[in-house]
């Protein structure tokens, strides 16, 4: 494979998915806005599409957005607080996996763009700049500050736009969450499925992975060997 540039899916991919250690954050969040948690946690994830479309620009925005919704009385100190919870979080989230950062170093300086696509909420791109991967990537894309997500295509015509590079010249790779494989095929790129461990152990395969027929990699380590190619 003959490309310029590398854009990668975040939760999945570069790090642990988000959701499957959410569970402590989110009574955590309840218990300091002193609301009912079963009554929150129904509410907060009503709201997922919105966060990821970035209807909220603020976390505060968000949290305020389900209390009300509630009818709850929460003091500003609670909120404070409640936003304090959710960044810590976000922060041990986006943990890069084992591989993540030795791969992307090897890949930029062997001249190769980093690009990112990510549906996520407003918490990632206010902590990305402290992370690791900060300075190792030449363009993102947040879906919360760009409102689309995938698998639309403008996404990652976005995203080539971001780094530089035409479509035809990238590779994308993913877990295949949201169909995503599928839509940066529409659009030029050539997407590379990478297979989940924490998922595929549980049997819990997303459709796209269980049905991929493309190139697929074990690991992000795997890729080094695809520019090679």
């Amino acid at each position: 494979m003959n490309h310029r540039a590398i854009i990668f899916d975040l939760f999945g991919t570069l790090v642990d998915d988000f959701a499957s250690s959410a569970g402590q954050m989110n009574l955590d969040l309840a218990t300091t806005l002193a609301v009912p948690y079963e009554t929150f946690i129904q509410l907060w994830r009503q709201t997922t599409d919105m966060r990821i479309l970035g209807a909220f620009q603020t976390v505060e925005a968000s949290i305020e957005h389900v209390c009300g919704v509630m009818g709850a009385q929460v003091r500003p100190e609670q909120t404070a607080r409640a936003v304090e919870i959710r960044l810590k979080f976000t922060r041990e989230a986006l943990k890069p996996r084992p591989d993540a950062v030795a791969t992307l170093a090897e890949l930029k300086n062997k001249g190769y763009k980093i690009g990112l696509v990510s549906n996520c909420s407003i918490e990632i791109p206010i902590v990305w700049p402290e992370t690791e991967f900060a300075e190792l990537f030449d363009g993102t894309v947040f879906s919360s500050r760009e409102r689309i997500k995938k698998p639309a295509l403008q996404i990652y015509h976005l995203a080539c736009e971001r780094v530089v590079v035409a479509p035809d010249d990238c590779l994308y790779v993913a877990d295949g969450e949201n169909h995503e494989l599928a839509a940066a095929a529409k659009v030029g790129l050539h997407p590379v499925l990478i297979r989940n461990s924490s998922r595929d152990d549980g049997k819990e395969i997303l459709r796209e992975a269980r049905e991929w027929q493309g190139t697929t990699i074990a690991s992000l380590t795997d890729v080094l060997q695809l520019v090679r190619e």
